[in-house]
């Protein structure tokens, strides 16, 4: 006796759950789960008893939070519930006779001004995780930060909404960044492209599927500038190779800044260069940021990251919709090999002499790619930092906050 699959939604509309009155009118729920874009939700409803147009007419603001439940449907007695996460209602419409229409939610902070609202700020010797917890906390977001400390010497949000401020600046560095279940979750890519594939994929496995290979829009490199602290002058680094070389109008603060700029934009600029579209029975598994195995394709074959998962449910089905882009085999070498590389033919335990607008921090990104080692200056010159401050007038330097012009320092 064969077990009778069964799929379901609960749908907890302004903290009251509403699955119970709303199904009969829901003739399709979309859940849309992407890396590039904010998740979506839409409800699309055929409502002959006017409701919708009357006491139940959506307002802007409203938050739907839907979770989708399978029962009996790997084996007997199974229940599954995949939870979707927040969605804040920006956009309805209907139209009669009858009365059908839909109802759009994107993930965002109740709080919309993260998306609506343009600040002016300029930040200076931060990091993107300092940037974003205090964007987050803005918004009584938690964050989530899956990447290395990636220190920015200055950058300025202007006239732009926090949400696209902080979107731009870690694609700069290759970045991703998504708002999920009121937390603001960023990760590398570079990171998230090495993690292992949580399933395989064959062709017995889907519906159909898509394949598509380009290099129109993808690079071998990346050319970034930045000036050089001690000349003066604009410096140019090459990552990768030249034969499609992509030449950014952005400035780097540094050396190490530069190379990660460069990858950033080779990572952004190279996912739509191998792709597949593949439609399959629902795995609540895949979800966008994780890896899977293609088998069984020919040369199509390989690892690949997950772009964007929708999910289509009917009263008589349900489907998915899985958005893929190829993980190259080798890929550009690493900001840790160049780093370490560069590290090699740096200049160390040289003396310095301070300039009018050197800071500590300026000069750790200078020598070491990385401006938090500015404790490492402070500490092999403490005595000769902590004795200028003194004669300059000042209590204590407050850690190598205060040096000044002419002033003869070690380079650990």
């Amino acid at each position: 006796m064969s077990v009778t699959r069964k799929k379901s939604l609960s749908i907890i509309y302004n903290g009251v759950e509403a699955w119970k009155d709303l199904s009969p009118y829901i003739e399709q729920f979309s859940y849309t789960d992407a890396v590039d874009e904010s998740d979506k939700i839409t409800l699309s409803v055929i409502d002959r008893d006017l409701k919708w147009a009357g006491a139940w007419i959506p307002q802007k603001g409203d938050v739907i939070m839907p979770a989708i439940i399978l029962e009996n449907w790997n084996y007997e007695n199974e229940k599954m519930t995949f939870n979707c996460g927040s969605f804040v209602v920006d956009d309805f419409s209907f139209s009669a006779p009858p009365l059908t229409g839909s109802i759009n939610g994107v993930s965002a902070p109740v709080n919309t001004n993260f998306k609506e609202s343009g600040n002016s700020r300029t930040w200076e010797a931060a990091t993107i995780q300092v940037i974003a917890a205090e964007l987050a906390g803005k918004y009584d977001l938690e964050i989530v930060y899956d990447a290395d400390e990636i220190p920015v010497a200055k950058t300025e949000q202007n006239e732009q909404t926090d949400s696209e401020f902080l979107k731009a600046l870690c694609e700069k560095y290759g970045l991703g960044l998504k708002v999920y279940a009121n937390r603001l979750v960023i990760w590398d890519y570079r990171q998230y492209y090495s993690k292992p594939a949580i399933m395989t994929l064959t062709p017995s496995m889907v519906s159909n599927w898509g394949y598509r290979s380009t290099m129109q829009g993808t690079y071998t490199g990346a050319k970034v500038s930045y000036t050089d602290p001690g000349t003066k002058k604009s410096v140019s680094v090459v990552i990768g190779s030249e034969e499609r070389l992509y030449k950014t109008t952005q400035k780097a603060d540094c050396e190490a800044d530069a190379r990660r700029i460069g990858e950033g934009a080779i990572l952004k600029a190279n996912r739509k260069e191998t792709t597949m579209q593949i439609q399959l029975p629902p795995k609540l598994s895949l979800v966008a940021t994780e890896n899977v195995e293609i088998s069984g394709f020919g040369k199509m074959d390989g690892k690949y990251f997950i772009q964007k998962v929708s999910h289509q449910i009917k009263k008589n089905g349900y489907n998915m919709q899985v958005s893929l882009s190829r993980i190259p085999e080798s890929g550009i070498q690493t900001n840790t090999e160049q780093n370490a590389e560069t590290a090699k033919n740096e200049r160390h335990g040289e003396t310095y002499i301070i300039k009018k607008g050197d800071t500590l921090w300026n000069l750790a990104q200078q020598y070491y790619g990385d401006p938090t080692k500015c404790t490492a200056i402070y500490e092999a010159n403490k005595e000769e930092i902590e004795r200028a401050a003194k004669k300059n007038g000042k209590s204590g330097s407050n850690g190598g906050y205060w040096i000044f012009p002419g002033q003869s320092i070690k380079i650990p």
